[in-house]
Formats: structure tokens, sequence, C-alpha cells
């Protein structure tokens, strides 16, 4: 039996750590980010399974329609396909001088924002995330906009919040527990 093996993201990414820097903590964006994909795949699916189904009890000859259908139906399998292995190549780096957000599967794209930059930390749950258990955080820095003012699905944010304002501002507790 065949297996496919990932890499692991903390070895294949401390390439983009600096030589004195210290990886802290890193996550992967939570799963629900893949549930827009996921229902419009399967209402893809359904709507073409009801279109064969009717048009086989009519009795009418709709094979292009239906071939069509599957298509749209294979086409959005596949682009669900290429999400899920895209989710499984981003994450979030928190080290003891960065923030760093590396995402992309052949093109990589690695967004940083120093901690000493960060002037102000805002975090952010909806019910479906507090439900779900993700969050996000509105990073505001000095002076300009930056590539990472918005991150948004983060898994178990109450202890990545906390990790996070303890490193940038200091003092914080540690965390009870997952949320």
């Amino acid at each position: 039996m065949v297996r496919l093996q990932l890499p692991d993201p903390a070895q294949r990414d401390t390439k983009y750590l600096a030589s004195q820097e210290r990886l802290v903590m890193m996550v992967r964006l939570h799963w629900a980010i893949l549930l827009p994909v996921l229902l419009q795949t399967l209402g893809a699916v359904l709507l073409a399974l009801a279109a064969n189904v009717l048009f086989a009890t009519q009795d009418v000859d709709a094979g292009f329609i239906t071939t069509l259908l599957w298509y749209f139906a294979l086409f959005m399998i596949l682009r669900m396909l290429w999400k899920v292995a895209d989710w499984q190549f981003d994450h979030l780096m928190i080290t003891d001088k960065r923030l760093l957000k590396v995402s992309g599967i052949f093109f990589r794209k690695v967004q940083t924002m120093p901690l000493s930059k960060i002037t102000d930390l805002t975090y952010n749950r909806d019910p479906l995330g507090r439900l779900l258990g993700y969050g996000e955080f509105v990073v505001e820095s000095a002076g300009q906009d930056q590539a990472l003012s918005k991150i948004r699905f983060l898994p178990r944010p109450d202890r990545l919040y906390l990790t996070l304002v303890d490193m940038t501002f200091g003092g914080a507790p540690s965390p009870a527990g997952d949320d």
C-alpha cells in the first residue's frame, strides 16, 4: 500500500526564519474556511444527480444538459480538492520577533509583520466561530497599512490571542485551556 506523506510545515518553512529567531507557535487556518467550497461542490453534485434522475424518469433526451452538469460537478470537485490542498499548505507562524503567514502551493507567499510594529490587536469571534472554534484578528501597526491587517479563520483563537498579546505587549496570563 502506498501512503502519501505531506511534508511537515514546521520543517518545510523554517527556511523563512532568521538565524536568531525562535518559532513559538505555528497553526494551520481552521477547517471552517473550506465550508463554502464544500457546500458549493455538494450543491453542484446534487444538481447534476437531480437533473439526471429527473430527465431519466421523464423519458426526456437531455444528454447534453446532463453531460454538461456532470462536467460542471467534476470541475467543482477538482476545485474543492485544490482548495483543500492549498489549505494544507497555508499556516500562520509566530516567532519571538515576527508574525508570518505562509501560503501557496507552487508559488509560496510569505507575509510578515514585526511584533514590535504591532500597536493594536483586535480579536473577533462571530457566533459560528464560537461554535466551531475559530476567530479573527485585526492587527494594526504603526504608520502604514500592513499585509497582515486581517487574519481570519484562526483555530484556538483564545490561546493564540494570549500568546500574541504576551509576546507583543507582555504580561498576559497563560491560557486556561482550549476554547
